[in-house]
């Protein structure tokens, strides 16, 4: 079994999880409202075309 260490952190994990100022957490917390929006209005757009095609 493979142990965690900081050295076999890939370097796209440490690109994401990896926060050294504040500028990097603004653009981390926009893009986490990003998705949730997008999602949301994802969601709201599959439900007008079910609504849509069921009349």
């Amino acid at each position: 079994m493979l142990h965690y260490s900081e050295k076999n952190r890939s370097a796209l994990c440490h690109v994401i999880t990896d926060f050294h100022s504040a500028n990097q957490k603004r653009v981390a917390r926009f893009d986490l409202w990003g998705v949730l929006v997008s999602a949301l209005m994802a969601s709201v757009l599959v439900e007008f075309v079910r609504l849509l095609v069921s009349h």
